[in-house]
């Protein structure tokens, strides 16, 4: 009886061991001090789920309405590319919201989903054409050009392996959770070391290794900083320390677009690929100033969508593996026009 008592001790303890949350970048997540919290009720039903999880919502619905336009449990709205200031300080409850979201404390790094606040035009950036000044922010929200999409079905462009026959990538449909960890993880933004719908084949072809873009370890920092005033530097703010952000995001990004990951001497050596032949490269590692050294995917580009404007001679441009123009898709470009080209290549 005695042994027997100890076991089923030693048992209630790996359970509240196990259940406790993991705490990270604020997510979800943080309930309170106490690792036994109502919070899981709040996204979860253990009996009566009516999504995949046990969730109460459809996933993406379920993130936005903390994170969305209408949102009140999280100071971030990724739907509208914002950061609200909180009204209280313990624990964000709701947040200063105005009827047309002109006021806000700062605007997201990611860009927004449905709108986003980044003044993209070479005259916003304050750039005469030269490598100067920076890309900012504006005081009113502007519709997305482009985005990642959500709950949607979408093409992960480049994913797969080097190809002589013609395959712009696969076919994949995204949540939040596909590229974040919910409950916590204590990595960058909670980002998933291996996005769910990373590319799982042979890498054939492709360097650097599969194991180089599988399983990256982006450090989490010290302290949170969501927003930027200057969309042309890519790394988080210098306050949070240093972190692995600059050196492994490419690899990160190339877990779903393989073949989008290239080096030093990509643009003017052929890949032997049918589409994505010779290649701007981003696998650069640091950023000095406004000039990188070495280009990574989000010198560039914005993760979550962007409101840059597309000219004449951009939208003709077909999306890859296609003959018809891309139009309006402004391919979660920083600057418009695809003026992120001028901002390092100017006379």
């Amino acid at each position: 009886m005695r042994r027997l008592a100890l076991l089923l001790a030693g048992g209630a303890l790996w359970l509240l061991l196990a259940a406790a949350p993991a705490l990270a970048d604020n997510g979800p997540h943080h309930q309170g001090a106490s690792p036994i919290t109502d919070g899981c009720s709040g996204c979860h039903r253990a009996h009566t789920g009516q999504n995949p999880g046990l969730l109460t919502n459809a996933q993406t619905s379920l993130c936005f309405t903390c994170h969305g336009t209408t949102g009140t449990g999280a100071t971030t709205d990724v739907q509208d590319g914002v950061q609200y200031a909180p009204i209280t300080t313990s624990q964000v409850t709701t947040t200063t919201r105005t009827g047309s979201g002109t006021t806000y404390a700062g605007a997201l790094r990611g860009g927004g989903f449905d709108k986003a606040v980044i003044d993209s035009s070479l005259t916003g950036a304050g750039s005469t054409g030269a490598n100067a000044g920076k890309v900012g922010s504006l005081t009113q929200f502007a519709l997305t050009t482009s985005k990642h999409s959500v709950d949607l079905a979408g093409t992960a462009w480049g994913a797969g392996d080097i190809s002589s026959t013609a395959d712009a990538g696969a076919s994949v449909t995204l949540t939040c959770a596909s590229c974040h960890d919910p409950h916590g993880n204590g990595r960058y933004r909670v980002l998933k070391p291996t996005p769910d719908n990373a590319y799982t084949g042979a890498y054939t072809g492709i360097t650097p290794s599969q194991s180089f873009m599988s399983n990256v370890n982006i450090g989490d920092v010290s302290a949170y900083v969501y927003t930027t005033t200057d969309y042309w530097h890519p790394e988080d703010s210098n306050s949070t320390g240093s972190t692995s952000y600059i050196a492994n995001v490419s690899a990160w990004c190339a877990s779903c677009h393989t073949r989008y990951l290239a080096g030093a001497t990509s643009g003017s050596n052929a890949s032997g690929d049918a589409i994505f032949s010779y290649r701007h490269t981003t696998t650069g590692n640091s950023f000095a100033g406004n000039a990188s050294t070495a280009p990574t995917c989000v010198q560039c580009h914005v993760a979550h969508g962007s409101n840059a404007a597309v000219g004449t001679n951009s939208a003709a441009v077909p999306l890859p593996g296609s003959s018809a123009a891309r139009g309006a898709n402004s391919s979660l470009l920083r600057i418009d026009n695809r003026g992120v080209c001028q901002k390092c290549h100017h006379k």
